[in-house]
């Protein structure tokens, strides 16, 4: 685990992160807009356990309040029903409950459960810890509704315990007083509309006709269902008396209905005595008898009269499913008129009902303030209440939700959590190699150097970076390559160089054309050959085109096919002590040609005559060319972009290379991200020089830096390589 490396990483993908956290800080700050303010207001109330008593008025007993179970049971006491139902009926919370159910097509549901429901939710009362005060919280979405039902709580919890304030009952006494005589009042307009509808619709008795019509309804239900079912099995019977011969009398007696016919009943029944009487016969005397053929005659005449009456028994069966067809519309006719009449009736009890309720309402309430007051002139005599208010209910201006600020930061922080959630997540995913540390880690290989990603424009036709952008950290990073490289051994190991890349795009043949390039700027004739027949890019990239068309263009098929000698085939190039050897024409059979000798051959040739040979092939993955000409090569460079070589890819190519005996030098990482912190990816001390256009340049740094400069300049080599530890310590080796 490298902080450096999720430190780039989350500084690579700020873009998405700021984007997250816009996204979200927006969507939250539209919501905000969308939402209402709600407003509290809280009341404070004391409990005095030593000096007051908990009174039960219906049972006249006395309990002290001690402990934290008394004082919890006053919390929940203060959101229980019959408070919440009374601040209800005292205010308008009622009515307005009410209407929203009613116009919500709701009316028939429990008017109350839903009030208690309703005021819980606007209501949070809590005991304050290792204290004797309950806070009575009213949320609202107005400060004034708030502070009024906060008040209200406190006022009817008192009233219900026989209470005020201050201990004195007097003021609940009035108060339950005014509230008897209202009461009275509603319960006699309540009684008055009742009389009035009872007398307009005659209708003295609804309760009594009310049972009678759903005894009615449910008596007719009743016989219809058993009408239904008995035409229903005469049917299936019927049915089925089609289907069976008129002689199989013992099928035909299977059919209940048929069975149970009177005529087929008595002629079976018949049959059955007649052959039991036969049994008895047979038992006794033998069959020339006269008793025994007596006996047989009155059998087979039995038998003969129920073969008649089965056979008859289908007129018989459809009469009867006829009487019961009719009988069973009769009945559904009678069942729909009993269903009107009673919804009808409906119609007219369901006022009488909602009439009658509101008068047993008043009445009932009526009966409870009565006995309230009764019980408020009992209890004043008693000591004086437990409870105390300490702090009113105020009108707070500010809301208490939503709380613009908390609600942004959290969303703000929970959009910079997904951002770099995601960014973990994509970086998991990312099969990719990134650092310097990785590439070595996993191909265990040294990193020769880190080639920055640059602008190809500054380029022109047949140029390198190391000759016509040398002030360049890409230029820089190709001289570190050049000197990895010359530590590899003595100058003998190290003359014949190959670049390849485990797939295509990965800038081979621009590594090794800028290797070639360096060496050459070092004063050593260098040749660079292009072996990759399959895609060759070196002659486009370094040679005229009237060079490339004239018929006497040779060059690596040519000289490997015997066409023409290696002087013939090789060009020389706009840079100084640089050569190139195209790959010549299109050969049918590039790695058969790649894999016989004469690619030793040439390369002894050519030593001859030139310092340092540079190889371009192909990509490992892609054919087998390279890997026939890699064991020829003094060092093998393979190339890895930045953020795009897979991980297999590479592996599989070092693999393959290490079996075909290829001398490994190391990885050139290439088009690394300019500006991201070099000194991670590769120990790039030089980084500072190259931007102040050391190396070749007329820029004189030591302008710029001052006198500590000149000193750091003297002590450190105009070339000094930086390499990694693994490339040192195989120097040392």
């Amino acid at each position: 685990m490298n902080p450096l490396h999720y430190l780039y990483l989350f500084l690579r993908y700020s873009w998405l992160i700021i984007l997250i956290v816009a996204i979200m800080m927006g969507g939250t700050w539209a919501w905000l807009s969308k939402q209402s303010p709600v407003y509290a207001s809280r009341a404070v109330l004391q409990v005095d356990m030593d000096e007051g008593n908990l009174v039960n008025i219906e049972g006249l007993d006395s309990t002290p309040i001690k402990g934290t179970d008394q004082l919890n049971t006053v919390v929940q006491s203060l959101t229980s029903n019959k408070v919440l139902l009374a601040v209800a009926n005292h205010t308008n919370y009622g009515k307005e409950i009410a209407q929203s159910q009613k116009s919500n097509g709701q009316a028939g549901t429990d008017i109350d459960s839903v009030i208690v429901d309703t005021l819980n939710s606007k209501l949070k009362v809590t005991l304050r810890r290792n204290t004797r005060l309950i806070d009575i919280v009213a949320e609202e979405n107005s400060p004034k509704k708030a502070q009024a039902l906060a008040n209200e709580v406190v006022n009817q919890f008192f009233l219900l315990q026989g209470s005020d304030k201050s201990g004195v009952s007097k003021d609940a006494f009035v108060a339950l007083k005014a509230q008897e005589e209202d009461l009275r009042k509603k319960m006699a307009e309540s009684d008055n509309a009742l009389a009035d509808y009872r007398q307009q619709h005659k209708a003295v008795s609804l309760d009594e006709k009310s049972n009678v019509l759903a005894d009615r309804v449910k008596d007719l239900n009743n016989q219809v269902g058993t009408a239904t079912n008995q035409r229903t099995a005469i049917e299936s019977d019927l049915a089925a008396l089609k289907q069976i011969p008129t002689e199989n009398v013992e099928e035909l007696l299977k059919l209940n209905s048929l069975s149970a016919l009177p005529d087929v009943l008595r002629a079976r029944t018949a049959v059955m005595e007649k052959e039991a009487a036969f049994a008895t016969v047979l038992e006794r005397y033998k069959s020339k008898h006269p008793k025994y053929g007596e006996a047989q005659a009155q059998l087979s005449e039995a038998k003969s009269k129920l073969r008649t009456a089965v056979a008859n028994a289908g007129d018989a069966l459809r009469q009867q499913y006829r009487s019961l067809t009719e009988t069973e519309e009769k009945l559904t006719e009678q069942l729909k008129k009993a269903e009107a009449d009673a919804l009808d009736f409906d119609k007219i009890a369901y006022p009488y009902n909602a009439l009658k309720r509101d008068a047993e309402t008043n009445r009932s309430l009526h009966d409870s303030i009565m006995t309230r007051m009764k019980e408020i002139d009992i209890t004043s005599t008693l000591a004086k209440s437990p409870y105390k208010v300490i702090e009113e209910p105020l009108i707070n201006a500010a809301p208490v939700r939503p709380n613009p600020k908390k609600i942004m930061s959290i969303a703000g922080l929970l959009a910079l959590l997904l951002g770099s959630g995601l960014v973990l997540l994509m970086d998991r995913l990312d099969s990719s190699i990134r650092t310097v540390d990785e590439a070595e880690n996993i191909l265990e290989l040294g990193v020769l150097a880190a080639v920055p990603d640059g602008d190809s424009s500054k380029i022109p036709k047949g140029g390198t970076v190391m000759t016509d952008d040398a002030n360049s950290s890409q230029a820089e990073a190709y001289r570190t390559l050049r000197a990895s490289l010359s530590l590899l051994g003595e100058e003998s190991q190290r003359r014949v160089l190959l670049v390849t890349s485990a797939v295509p795009a990965e800038g081979k043949t621009f590594t090794a054309t800028n290797l070639a390039a360096a060496l050459a700027t070092q004063g050593l004739s260098t040749l660079l050959i292009d072996a990759d027949l399959r895609r060759p890019a070196l002659s486009a990239t370094m040679l005229e085109r009237d060079v490339r068309q004239n018929e006497e263009f040779r060059g690596l098929t040519d000289v490997l096919s015997g066409l023409c000698t290696p002087d013939e085939a090789i060009r020389a190039t706009a840079v100084q002590h640089l050569s190139l050897m195209p790959s010549g024409r299109r050969a049918p059979n590039p790695a058969e040609l790649l894999a016989q000798g004469g690619v030793e051959k040439l390369i002894q040739q050519l030593l001859a005559k030139y310092d340092r040979i540079v190889f371009d092939s192909a990509p490992v993955n892609a054919v087998s060319d390279t890997l026939s000409i890699a064991p020829l090569a003094n060092a093998v460079c393979i190339v890895l972009r930045y953020g795009k070589t897979p991980r297999r890819a590479i592996l599989r190519a070092v693999g393959l290379l290490r079996k075909s005996n290829a001398r490994m030098a190391g990885v050139i990482m290439n088009r690394m991200p300019a500006r991201r912190g070099a000194s991670y990816y590769y120990y790039y001390y030089g980084d500072p020089y190259v931007k102040d256009g050391v190396y070749g340049s007329s820029v004189n740094p030591k302008k710029k830096r001052g006198k500590k400069a000149n000193d750091e300049d003297a002590a450190w080599p105009e070339s000094t390589p930086a390499v990694s530890p693994s490339q040192a310590s195989r120097a040392k080796e």
